[in-house]
């Protein structure tokens, strides 16, 4: 009689099929009655375990949404920030600021990251903001320090909510499905023990589903419904991947389109900058004669 080791990479809900499979087998045999009890604590504990990574589960993705608007807040403040200032300063002024918050990345690149260096960047801007030229300028640094402690507290949240993923897996789930594996192997060894004091050669027939063909003749019904949850949930992991494929080429023709517009400017303010040098010099000529 083989019985298969449940690996702890499985998810609780195969676990717990599993479990009931055999305590309804358990159920029909003279000689299990203990086992029955045993199997029963197991599947009550399975059903405990289940319902505490359902809540863990539910605060992990509540984080992730958590820190993805926070994300898409940050992103908002530093474009309207970047419109900010080129809306009310000229000149020097306005390429001075622009490198003192951007560097050498346009804001559209600035953007891309998942917080990361984007948040790393934007946590130097109020200091920077501080010593802007103009007022209304200055004033957007409260908008930045708010945004930037949202994304921080984001952040944490999103670590502890990993972390007691990561727990629940080492302290419950892995621990779980070792004393399963056990109380299974147990029960073959119990198994093979009836054979030899009068409840026959097949004891232990049935009591667990010993391989996939078994499961596939037994349950071609469930594999079916299990096969299409399967396909369906490719098409969606297709459809996403097509979306963020689709948003990071807009991302980037942006970026470019905003690259060669910076870069004009540039040309431009050189261009009204050795314009100006060069009116200032002929004033001066004019001036002496």
């Amino acid at each position: 009689m083989r019985i298969p080791v449940l690996d702890p990479t499985l998810t609780i809900a195969t676990l717990r099929r599993e479990l009931r499979y055999t305590l309804v087998r358990l159920r029909q045999r003279s000689w299990t009655k203990t086992w029955v009890t045993t199997f029963e604590a197991l599947l009550k504990e399975t059903d405990t375990a289940e319902a505490e990574l359902r809540k863990i589960q539910d605060t992990l993705e509540d984080a992730e949404a958590e820190l993805d608007e926070a994300d898409l807040d940050l992103d908002r403040v530093v474009m309207y920030t970047a419109q900010l200032v080129r809306t009310e300063l000229t000149g020097s002024l306005r390429t001075k600021l622009l490198t003192a918050l951007f560097g050498s990345e346009t804001p559209s690149n600035t953007i891309r990251p998942k917080l990361g260096e984007e948040l790393t960047r934007v946590k130097t801007w109020p200091a920077v903001l501080a010593a802007a030229p103009l007022a209304k300028i200055v004033a957007q640094k409260a908008a930045v320090e708010a945004v930037v402690k949202r994304c921080e507290d984001a952040e944490k949240v999103l670590t502890v909510a990993q972390s007691a993923m990561a727990g629940f897996r080492v302290k419950t789930l892995g621990p779980l499905f070792d004393k399963a594996n056990g109380e299974r192997q147990a029960l073959g060894g119990e198994a093979k023990k009836q054979a030899f004091t009068g409840s026959g050669r097949d004891a232990g027939e049935g009591l667990f589903r010993s391989n996939l063909q078994k499961v596939r003749q037994a349950t071609i019904a469930t594999l079916r419904a299990e096969l299409a949850e399967t396909e369906a949930q490719q098409k969606l992991i297709k459809e996403q991947l097509a979306d963020l494929e689709a948003e990071q080429a807009a991302a980037q023709a942006a970026a470019e389109a905003e690259r060669k517009k910076a870069q004009a400017i540039r040309d431009l303010e050189r261009q009204q900058a050795e314009l100006e040098a060069k009116l200032a010099e002929l004033k001066t000529a004019a001036a002496s004669r």
